[in-house]
C-alpha cells in the first residue's frame, strides 16, 4: 500500500528527506537515465555547488530552455537548494516571443538545449544574459558556441550543496509563463507551497499505490508535468517516468516499457490517441488511470474501454494549482471536472461576482484556504495582477456551471464566448457538434466581426488523413445539429490546427489568419431560412 504522502513546504526539503528515506528506489526516469531519490538529492547538490561557485544565489533566476531531460530536475531542485528560481521557457519559442520573456523575466543565468540554439542565438544580444550553459544533446549540433557560453557538465561540483536555510513556502520557486492563448504570456510567481500542496492533493485523489509509476510526455517547462508528475511522485514515494516528446503512434508501447500506471493527457492529446489505428498495444500495458482535462463526454467511455483504464477529469491553471478542481476516487462523474480540493475555495458568479443558482452558467473564481498555495502574481504586472484578484478572488475566465452536489463542468472560456444576434454561444459546443463528422479530425471556432454588429461564427477544420468532404456538405450537417444561431456563417478547412506546446489551440493565430480560402455559408444558400 501506498506509504508516502507526507506533507512538505519547499522543495529543498522534499528532496532531502526523500532521499534518506527512499536511498536506492527510483525517483524520475527518463529513456537514457534513471535517478534514484538518494541521487537525485546528490547530483542536484553537485549542480548547486556549480550554481554558488558561478555567483547563483536567493533570490536569483536562471532561465532554462530545456526538453524533458535529465538535466531538468536537476537543474530544479539545484537551484531550489540555492534558493534561486527556475524560470522555465517553451521550448517552442523564437524571435520576439522568446526576446520577450527573456527580457520580461531578466535572469541572472540561462541553460540551453544545444539544439534549441539557434531560436536563442537569434535574441540572445538583445538580452543579454551574463551567464550561460548549454547541454549538448542530439544528433544535429551547430556550428562552435561563442567562448563565453559553457558545457552544464561544467556546473556539476563534488561535495554536499552549501549549507543555506531551506526556503519559505512563500519563496519562488518558479516563474511559469503562461501559454500566451490570447495574448502576451505573463509570468506567475509560483512559491514552494503551491507546487507542493498541489502535487499532495492530487495523489489523494489519485489511487496511488507503493509501485505506481506516473508517466507524462507533456513538457517539464509546464506546471502540469512538474505538479502532476514529477513531484506527485516524489510526495508519494512513487516513480515520474518522462518521454521528451509525445508520440501518438507509440505512445501505449512507451508507457508499458516505462511500467506506468498513471498518465497525464490533454484533450488534443485524447483525441489523437483515440483516432489512431486500432492496435494489440492499446491495452498491453499497466495504465489504469488517464489524469485528463477536456476529455469529449462522446468518447469517454470509449476512451476507457479501448485501453483499460479509468478517465479522471480534473481542472487547474498555472496560476492556481495545475489542479485545482479534481473528481474525487469512487465518485467520478462523466463529463464533470470534479470538486476543488482542499486547498482552494470556489464559487460560480456573475459579471458583478454575485454567485449564480446551481445549474446556472457562472464564471468560475478561486481563493487559497491557506498561505501561499497560489501565484504571488504576474512578475512586474501589478495592474494585471489586480484583475485578475478581484474582490478577494482569482477569476479564472473560464465559465461553468455547478450541481447540487458540488459537481463543476466547464462549459468555455469566458473570453472565447461569442455573441452572435443577441445570443452567447460557446465555441465547445460548435467544436463538438462538428468533431462529430466522421471526416472531421478536429476543429476550432472563433467569432469574426459582423457587418450587422456583433459576431459571426467561423470554423477552421482540420479533416482526417486522406477525408475528403465539400463544405457544403459539412455546413448541411452543422445545420442539422447546431441551433440556428449556433451554426457558423464562415468555414475554412487548415492543414493543422496551430497549437501551443502544451497542445492547447491558439485561438487568437485563427482569429488574425489571412489568406486562406473562406466559404461563406450564406452565399451557398444553406441554412439561411431561421427555424
Amino acid at each position: 500500500m501506498l506509504t508516502g504522502g507526507e506533507e512538505y513546504h519547499d522543495l529543498v526539503t522534499l528532496v532531502r528527506e526523500k532521499g534518506r528515506k527512499n536511498g536506492g528506489r527510483p525517483s524520475i526516469r527518463f529513456e537514457d537515465r534513471v535517478f534514484s531519490y538518494a541521487e537525485l538529492d546528490r547530483e542536484s547538490d553537485r549542480i548547486a555547488n556549480g550554481l554558488a561557485a558561478a555567483g547563483i544565489g536567493p533570490g536569483d533566476r536562471v532561465a532554462a530552455l530545456l526538453f524533458n531531460t535529465p538535466e531538468f530536475p536537476l537543474l530544479w531542485f539545484g537551484l531550489a537548494k540555492r534558493r534561486a528560481i527556475l524560470v522555465p521557457l517553451n521550448t517552442g519559442l523564437k524571435g520576439e516571443i522568446l526576446r520577450y520573456e527573456l527580457a520580461d523575466c531578466a535572469p541572472k543565468g540561462l541553460v540551453v538545449d544545444r539544439r534549441l540554439w539557434e531560436p536563442y542565438a537569434g535574441v540572445r544580444e538583445s538580452v543579454g544574459i551574463g551567464l550561460e550553459w548549454c547541454v549538448p544533446r542530439g544528433p544535429d549540433l551547430p556550428a562552435a558556441l561563442p567562448g563565453s557560453v559553457r558545457g552544464f557538465e561544467s556546473v556539476s561540483r563534488d561535495g554536499p550543496a552549501p549549507v543555506l536555510p531551506s526556503p519559505a513556502p512563500s519563496d519562488p520557486a518558479a516563474i511559469l509563463y503562461t501559454s500566451g492563448t490570447t495574448g502576451p504570456p505573463k509570468g506567475a510567481v509560483i512559491p514552494h507551497e503551491q507546487m507542493l500542496r498541489t502535487a499532495h492533493e492530487i495523489g489523494r485523489r489519485s489511487r496511488l499505490e507503493s509501485d505506481s509509476v506516473l508517466f507524462s510526455a507533456l513538457p517539464l517547462f509546464h506546471c502540469n508535468a512538474q505538479e502532476m508528475t514529477a513531484l506527485t511522485a516524489l510526495i508519494h514515494d512513487c516513480t515520474a517516468a518522462f518521454e521528451e516528446r509525445f508520440h501518438a503512434s507509440t505512445y501505449w508501447e512507451t508507457a508499458a516499457r516505462f511500467e506506468a500506471t498513471h498518465v497525464s493527457l490533454l484533450i488534443s492529446m485524447i483525441n489523437v490517441l483515440y483516432k489512431q489505428p486500432a492496435r494489440p498495444t492499446d491495452r498491453t500495458h499497466r495504465v489504469r488511470t488517464a489524469l485528463t482535462a477536456g476529455t469529449t463526454r462522446g468518447i469517454w467511455k470509449e476512451f476507457e474501454a479501448r485501453f483499460g483504464l479509468t478517465v479522471v477529469e480534473l481542472y487547474g491553471m498555472t496560476e492556481c494549482g495545475c489542479t485545482t478542481l479534481m473528481n474525487p476516487p469512487g465518485a467520478i462523474r462523466l463529463g464533470s471536472i470534479g470538486t476543488p480540493l482542499g486547498f482552494v475555495e470556489a464559487q460560480v458568479v456573475d459579471d458583478d461576482d454575485r454567485p449564480v443558482p446551481d445549474g446556472s452558467r457562472g464564471e468560475l473564481i478561486v481563493r487559497p484556504r491557506a498561505p501561499s498555495t497560489m501565484f504571488q502574481g504576474y512578475l512586474g504586472k501589478e495592474t494585471q495582477t489586480k484583475e485578475a484578484w478581484r474582490n478577494g478572488w482569482f477569476h479564472t475566465g473560464d465559465y461553468v456551471t455547478r450541481d447540487d452536489d458540488g459537481y463543476y463542468y466547464f462549459v468555455d472560456r469566458k473570453k472565447d464566448v461569442i455573441r452572435r444576434r443577441g445570443e452567447n454561444l460557446a465555441p465547445y459546443d460548435v467544436e463538438s457538434a462538428l468533431n462529430r463528422h466522421p471526416a472531421v479530425f478536429e476543429s476550432v471556432v472563433v467569432g469574426v466581426p459582423s457587418p450587422l454588429g456583433e459576431e459571426d461564427v467561423k470554423a477552421f477544420v482540420q479533416l482526417k488523413p486522406e477525408a475528403t468532404i465539400s463544405p457544403e456538405e459539412l455546413f448541411r450537417f452543422a445545420v442539422e445539429q447546431l441551433p440556428f444561431f449556433m451554426v457558423p456563417r464562415y468555414l475554412e478547412f487548415v492543414d493543422e490546427i496551430p497549437k501551443t506546446a502544451n497542445q492547447k489551440s491558439q485561438r487568437y493565430l485563427l482569429r488574425g489568419r489571412t489568406g486562406g480560402v473562406q466559404y461563406d455559408r450564406e452565399a451557398l444558400g444553406i441554412g439561411t431560412r431561421r427555424p
